[in-house]
C-alpha cells in the first residue's frame, strides 16, 4: 500500500546534517492553504523545484540536499497537510487531498511552473498530480518529475507498521527504511520514538492508510498519463518499497530513466546524498523558467 517513513532520519539530521547549516536550518515560513496553516521552506532562486516528503515525515527530510540545490533552484519544501508543523485537520485523508493542497500551495505562492521531487508518499502525490495534468486537469504545470522510492503501485508483500506505537515497532520500521542501521542503538531508538510521538501525526497516517478510496488512487493504470520527463531514483536495498516498483515505474512512464543506488534503503537523499544530488541535478538541469 503505502510506504513512507523517515523518523530515523530525524535523528540523523540532528546529529549529522543540521550543523552544516551553521545557524541550524532554513527559515520556517507559513502560508494559509484552504484556511489551514502550511509550514514550508523557501530558499534559493531560479526554476522552482518542490520537494515532497513522505508519510509520517516532514520537510526536514530534505535538509541534506537543500543548500546544494538552492545554488541552482528556488526550493519549496512544505510540511504537507497533517504532517510536521502544518495544521492537522481531522479529515478522511486521501491522495487527492494532497494533490489539491499542492496545487493551491503553488497557486497561493504565484508559482507558474515547477518541477516535482517526491519521496515515497510524496512520490505518489507527485505522480498522481502529473497524471491528472496529463489527463487535462487544470493544475499548475509541471516541468519535470522525480520519483524517489515512490509509493503508489500495488505491492505484492505487506509493508511494516507505518504508524509504530512501541519501541519494537519503531525498530522494525527503521530496519525496513535504512540499509545501514549500525547507528540504531537504544538511545537513538528512544529519541526517534520520542520525536515521532511529538509530531502528533498518528491520526493522519491512520486516516490515509485506512481510507477505502486509496486503492482507486493507485497509479498502476495511470502511468501512461504521465507525460513529462521523469527520473525514477531508488535505493537498491529498499525493503519498504523494493526496487521492482521502481522498475515498474520506469517501464510504465514513457521515456523515464531509472537510477539506483547501491547499499541504500528507502531514503537515498539521506543515505547516498552526493550520488542522489548528482543524479537529480543532472536530470533537472537549468530548467526552462524561473519564478522569483
Amino acid at each position: 500500500m503505502r510506504g513512507k517513513m523517515k523518523f530515523g532520519l530525524i535523528l540523523l539530521l540532528a546529529m549529522v546534517v543540521v550543523p552544516a547549516f551553521g545557524q541550524g536550518q532554513p527559515t520556517d515560513k507559513t502560508i494559509a492553504v484552504f484556511g489551514q496553516s502550511i509550514h514550508y521552506f523557501d530558499m534559493g532562486s531560479g526554476p522552482v523545484v518542490v520537494l515532497l516528503h513522505g508519510l509520517g515525515s516532514r520537510k526536514e527530510d530534505w535538509l541534506p540536499v537543500l543548500e546544494p540545490m538552492a545554488q541552482k533552484y528556488r526550493l519549496l519544501a512544505p510540511d504537507q497537510i497533517g504532517f510536521g508543523r502544518s495544521d492537522k485537520p481531522l479529515l478522511d485523508y486521501s491522495l487527492q487531498t494532497y494533490v489539491d493542497f499542492l496545487n493551491e500551495f503553488l497557486r497561493q505562492l504565484k508559482v507558474e511552473k515547477a518541477s516535482l521531487v517526491g519521496e515515497s508518499l510524496g512520490g505518489w502525490i507527485a505522480g498522481l498530480y502529473v497524471a491528472e495534468l496529463g489527463d487535462g486537469a487544470r493544475l499548475i504545470p509541471v516541468e519535470k518529475l522525480v520519483l524517489v522510492d515512490a509509493a503508489g503501485l500495488k505491492q505484492d508483500k505487506p509493508i511494516p507498521d507505518l504508524n509504530p506505537s512501541s519501541l519494537a515497532a519503531m525498530r522494525g520500521l527503521m530496519e525496513a527504511v535504512f540499509y545501514d542501521t549500525s547507528w540504531l542503538n537504544e538511545d537513538a531508538l528512544r529519541k526517534i520514538f520520542t520525536d515521532k510521538l511529538a509530531e502528533h501525526d498518528g491520526y493522519t497516517v491512520r486516516s490515509l492508510l485506512g481510507n477505502p478510496a486509496l486503492g482507486t488512487e493507485r497509479l498502476d493504470n495511470r502511468l501512461g498519463s504521465i507525460k513529462v520527463p521523469t527520473l525514477v531514483a531508488w535505493g537498491k536495498q529498499d525493503k519498504l518499497l523494493p526496487i521492482a516498483a521502481g522498475e515498474r515505474y520506469a517501464a510504465g512512464i514513457a521515456g523515464a530513466k531509472l537510477v539506483s543506488f547501491e547499499k541504500c534503503g528507502h531514503l537515498p537523499a539521506i543515505e547516498k546524498t552526493e550520488e542522489f544530488l548528482a543524479a537529480v541535478v543532472a536530470f533537472l538541469g537549468s530548467g526552462a523558467t524561473a519564478a522569483h
